[in-house]
C-alpha cells in the first residue's frame, strides 16, 4: 500500500535580489511630471544607476483627491506639493544597496527643485499575486490597446509567467529629452507568489530606470483607472 498525503506548502518568502530602498525627502514641491528629471539628478549621484537593468525609480504619487488636488492638463508644468510623511521608493539590485544607501544627506536639484535624502529603510517585494504598473510604454502600441496587451503577454511570457488576467487601464504622457511618449497603466493578477517577485524584478516595456514598467502591490482596481 503506498499512501500519500497533500503538504501544506510553506509560505513564500521574498528572496533579497532586488529591494527597493525607500527614502524620507526634503522637498517642498517637484514636477508631477518628473521622472527624467529624477533619473537624470540621482545618476549625478550614483553614474551606476542607469547601467543597472534591474534599477528603477518608483514615480513621486500623490492621489488626485488628496488635500483637493486635481491634476489638471498642463501636465509638463503642473507642481505637486510634498508632506513630510512623502518618501521616494529606488527599486536596485541587492549588489547595489550600500552604494545607494550612501545617497543619504545628499541633495539633487529637479528641473530647479531641491530634493535632499533623508534617512532609508529597505523593503522586500511583495509577494500579492496582484501587482500594477501606472506607466508602461511599448513602442508601437500608442493607439491600439490590443497590441498593447499581446505585446505585454509576449514579454511576460518571457519570463517564464504564464498570464491569467491583465487589465489595461488609461494612457498617460510623460515628457522625455526626445519629446512626448504615452504609457499605459497595467495590473497583473491571479499569478503565484514567485511570478510577482519575478515580474516585479524585471518590469517590461523600455524606460525601466524612469520608472516605467515598474510593478508595485495593488489591492484593486482603482489605481489601473486612476487618472493620475
Amino acid at each position: 500500500m503506498f499512501w500519500s498525503e497533500d503538504q501544506t506548502p510553506e509560505e513564500f518568502q521574498a528572496p533579497e535580489n532586488v529591494v527597493d530602498l525607500s527614502f524620507k525627502v526634503s522637498c517642498k514641491q517637484i514636477k508631477l511630471d518628473h521622472a527624467w528629471a529624477l533619473t537624470d539628478a540621482l545618476c549625478d549621484l550614483v553614474p551606476w544607476f542607469k547601467e543597472e537593468d534591474q534599477a528603477a525609480i518608483h514615480h513621486i504619487y500623490i492621489p488626485q483627491s488628496g488635500n483637493g488636488w486635481m491634476r489638471s492638463d498642463d501636465f509638463e508644468d503642473e507642481l505637486i506639493h510634498l508632506s513630510r510623511r512623502t518618501r521616494l521608493k529606488i527599486r536596485i539590485p541587492h549588489h547595489k544597496l550600500e552604494d545607494l544607501q550612501l545617497i543619504s544627506g545628499k541633495t539633487i536639484s529637479i528641473d530647479g527643485n531641491a530634493l535632499t535624502f533623508g534617512q532609508s529603510e529597505l523593503h522586500l517585494l511583495s509577494t500579492m499575486t496582484t501587482i500594477v504598473a501606472r506607466h508602461v510604454h511599448i513602442p508601437g502600441t500608442d493607439d491600439d490597446e490590443e497590441l498593447f496587451l499581446q505585446t505585454a503577454q509576449k514579454q511576460i511570457n518571457a519570463l517564464g509567467i504564464q498570464v491569467r488576467k491583465m487589465l489595461c487601464g488609461k494612457s498617460h504622457q510623460l515628457k522625455t529629452p526626445s519629446g512626448i511618449i504615452k504609457t499605459r497603466s497595467l495590473m497583473i493578477s491571479d499569478i503565484s507568489p514567485e511570478e510577482s517577485i519575478r515580474l516585479q524584478e524585471y518590469g517590461i516595456g523600455q524606460y525601466y530606470n524612469y520608472g516605467c514598467g515598474v510593478f508595485i502591490p495593488q489591492k484593486g482596481i482603482t489605481a489601473v483607472n486612476s487618472t493620475e
